[in-house]
């Protein structure tokens, strides 16, 4: 029997660290703070904002492969529509809110956003070079996103079949097409690197949920050196790692190859801070767990304070206006929760009718707590 699907308060802890890293990086758009960056030798901590999307995915993984194991060890079966449900109403939500509110800022000319960027960002193809897909600065982010829903389409086939030895087949095939759709129409600073890392990552989140707690257990004795060489390979400067290259196109091919260690890294860190007392106290704490949980609006609003627009204000002012969008979305985040809420409560009914895809009985009371 597997560990239920408890809220982890550590993981809510990293998630803030992972959406601070992408707030140092992108917070360098603006004149005065990459001024100083540049300037300043703690500049390099604005190398690691794609880490924090890393970071993310490898969490996304391991979440809702916690809250789907439960359902089997509880239920004995597993319900991918009831899963897409859940997923739908904890993603799509606050994307669109964020893509409507875009829409008649760029019609009045104040950013430039098109009609053409919301369907792209809104399909989640922001990862893809396909044709039609216009993606932006201010839905550039969704690249990120885009890797998600990918994965959740992906994850219930891939899921249902190492579980319970079957898969959804009327979902397999077009599930397997739009998750190899960055595969196929690559985006040249992702890379087919980038593609394998986000899956890697994910379904190492997957690894983590069904085998972690053994192996957790088996490091008893050296958790601790083993967490520090796992930061160490994980936020080793950007400038040290390159290195490594004689030319520019050589550095950045050895980089985009030394990411591959964050697939065993990333997990083998997150997993470990959880199991060492100091770390996960501080990871654990109630504000930044709260902070952690709205996270996912606070990286989508992000982008707009960071666009062009407000490139040239004071750092003081850029910093203000961040703050209050941080602000906003945790005032805001009650709602997130009520939608989320309702996707748990369309799960149960989905699996109560046990539809035509892999079925199971309701959602268990410790898989519904858990804000995926």
């Amino acid at each position: 029997m597997r560990a239920p699907a408890t809220r982890l308060a550590y993981i809510d802890g990293w998630r803030v660290l992972a959406i601070l890293l992408v707030f140092l990086d992108h917070l360098g758009a603006n004149r005065e703070i990459g001024a100083f960056y540049e300037a300043s030798p703690i500049g390099f901590i604005s190398q690691y904002g794609e880490t924090g999307v890393f970071i993310f995915f490898f969490i996304s993984g391991y979440v809702v492969s916690r809250a789907c194991l439960a359902e089997v060890d509880r239920s004995g079966g597993f319900s991918a529509l009831a899963f897409y449900a859940r997923r739908f109403f904890r993603i799509v939500p606050p994307l669109m809110l964020y893509l409507a509110f875009c829409l008649p800022l760029g019609a009045a000319g104040l950013i430039d956003f098109s009609p053409e960027n919301f369907m792209s960002a809104a399909l989640y193809l922001c990862n893809t070079t396909a044709p039609g897909v216009s993606c932006n600065w201010y839905v550039g982010h969704t690249w990120s996103l885009a890797f998600e829903e990918q994965f959740y389409w992906l994850f219930p086939v891939a899921f249902a079949y190492l579980e319970l030895g079957k898969a959804p087949r009327p979902i397999a095939a077009a599930a397997l097409l739009f998750a190899a759709a960055p595969f196929a129409f690559t985006v040249w600073w992702i890379g087919k690197t980038g593609f394998v890392i986000a899956y890697a990552l994910f379904f190492a989140g997957y690894a983590a949920a069904k085998h972690g707690e053994r192996v957790i257990a088996a490091s008893q004795g050296c958790r601790v050196p083993a967490l520090i060489a796992a930061m160490v390979i994980v936020f080793l400067p950007r400038g040290v790692v390159a290195c490594f290259g004689q030319d520019e196109a050589a550095r950045a091919e050895f980089i985009a190859y030394y990411r591959l260690l964050y697939i065993a890294a990333i997990p083998a860190m997150v997993l470990l801070s959880g199991a060492t007392g100091p770390f996960r106290s501080m990871l654990s704490n109630r504000a930044l767990s709260y902070v952690g949980r709205a996270s996912y609006s606070i990286y989508l609003w992000r982008q707009l304070c960071n666009g062009p627009v407000f490139n040239d204000l004071e750092a003081i002012a850029e910093l203000a206006l961040t703050a209050a969008m941080v602000g906003c979305c945790l005032l805001l985040f009650p709602l997130e929760l009520k939608l989320a809420g309702y996707g748990h409560a369309l799960s149960k009914r989905l699996q109560a009718r046990r539809g035509a895809v892999v079925s199971a009985s309701a959602i268990p009371p410790a898989a519904a707590a858990v804000l995926e």
